[in-house]
């Protein structure tokens, strides 16, 4: 496996745990969760972004 597609797992998971967190204590419709899964996302695409540029 690659560095870079180490780096994606282990920024996944992290990410789907804290959303996974915050499903259970907030619940889906709730506007924390919201957030939180726009946060998730921006913060998957920046990794995306940086680590294909990083490791051509």
């Amino acid at each position: 496996m690659l560095k870079r597609d180490k780096i994606k797992v282990v920024v996944i998971a992290i990410l789907l745990v804290i959303l996974g967190i915050m499903f259970f204590i907030f619940g889906k419709d709730s506007p924390i969760m919201k957030y939180t899964s726009a946060f998730c996302l921006i913060a998957w695409l920046a990794t995306m972004f940086i680590v294909n540029k990083k490791y051509r």
